[in-house]
């Protein structure tokens, strides 16, 4: 196309050449003058040359059109395929969405799923709570009376615990005796059997032997204030055997008498006197202070003994403080008032047999369980 549109224009530029040409020698100068003419024929030969130049821009013209259309050719070009690019990234983002679409749409479709099965949970568990709520007001309404029986229970176990623990029968029988009212005042015939264990349960703590603790233990700590009032006991010596110079009126006796008299003169310069029996030496200041000691030991022992119904270990405490008393201090008052308390306390039984557990709580909680069972199963 291009080679076209330059052909008729070349043929202008002729055609322009060739008649400037042809009117040229009509103004020539006469030919009188041929070196004239020839002069000026390289001058008018100069004048198509000058009217060339236009031809020569129209070419670069053409050619600057021509690269412009290259161009614009190679960038659409390049436009196109960026567009093909950009349509194929578009392409699979698209399927990046649909994808991630599909994965969301999966994910609410699992957690409605599972909203449903909670919902449907949460509506069988409220249900359950709303019949066992209802069962309870019904037991309510209709059987107020087992509360009673429950606190009857209750007593029963807290009178165990006073009897097992504290080792306080008073008090435990009187819980019993409580229970035994709550369930007097519920008038139920199948209450009897629990009542008549309750019965035996309050006889056989009453049947106890009861030990006077605090006055054991008061009288132990009178015994034990006088302790600080005791003297040691000092060195007894022997009698000595008094010499017998009567002399004998007997003449058979002569030598008898003889040494009597003997004995009688000499007695005046040295003498010599027998003593039989057993001297225990005198104890320390200190070991003083640690027997005292010792003895207070002794009686707390035997008071807390008594608490702890100890009977071996209360009777060996009273029997080693009666020991020492005997063998380390003065035979006065003091020591005779503490002897005679001790050998008071001497034989106190202070150990007692308990019952191990009682008859009615066993029934009075296999009640319980029974009612309740009835309860929650609506009979």
């Amino acid at each position: 196309m291009t080679d076209n549109k330059q052909d008729p224009q070349d043929d202008k530029l002729v055609t322009s050449a060739a008649d400037t040409q042809a009117e040229t020698p009509t103004t020539e100068a006469p030919a009188t003058n041929a070196p004239a003419e020839d002069k000026a024929r390289p001058e008018q030969a100069a004048t198509p040359v000058k009217e060339k130049q236009p031809s020569s821009g129209k070419g670069l013209a053409t050619v600057a059109i021509v690269l412009a259309v290259v161009l614009t050719g190679g960038l659409y070009w390049h436009g196109h395929q960026q567009g093909v690019a950009q349509a194929g990234q578009l392409a699979n983002l698209e399927n990046r969405l649909a994808q991630q679409q599909a994965t969301i749409d999966a994910l609410k479709s699992e957690q409605s799923a599972t909203l449903g099965k909670l919902e449907s949970t949460q509506n069988s568990v409220t249900e359950q709570v709303e019949g066992l709520s209802r069962k309870v007001l019904d037991l309510d309404s209709k059987r107020p009376n087992d509360w009673m029986l429950a606190e009857a229970e209750y007593l029963v176990r807290m009178a165990g615990r006073k009897l097992w623990l504290e080792h306080d029968a008073v008090s435990a029988a009187m819980m019993l005796a409580n229970a035994d009212e709550r369930l007097a005042a519920l008038n139920d015939p199948t209450l009897v059997p629990v009542r008549q264990a309750l019965a035996d349960d309050i006889a056989s703590i009453k049947s106890v032997k009861k030990v006077d603790r605090e006055g054991l233990v008061i009288k132990l700590n009178s015994i034990n204030d006088q302790v600080g009032k005791l003297k040691l006991a000092g060195v007894i010596m022997a009698r000595a055997e008094e010499p017998d110079f009567t002399l004998s009126e007997s003449v058979s006796d002569w030598k008898e008498n003889l040494k009597k008299s003997w004995a009688s003169f000499t007695d005046d310069f040295v003498t010599v006197r027998r003593r039989d029996g057993n001297v225990e030496a005198l104890l320390s200041p200190q070991q003083h202070w640690y027997l005292s000691e010792n003895l207070k030991g002794k009686l707390l022992q035997a008071q807390l003994a008594v608490y702890r119904e100890q009977q071996e270990v209360f009777d060996s405490a009273l029997a080693q403080s009666k020991q020492w008393l005997q063998d380390y201090f003065a035979d006065d008052s003091v020591r005779q008032f503490m002897l005679e308390q001790i050998g008071q306390l001497e034989g106190q039984q202070i150990r007692v047999d308990y019952p191990e557990q009682f008859a009615a709580q066993e029934r009075l909680q296999q009640l319980l369980d029974d009612r309740l069972q009835r309860l929650l199963t609506g009979l």
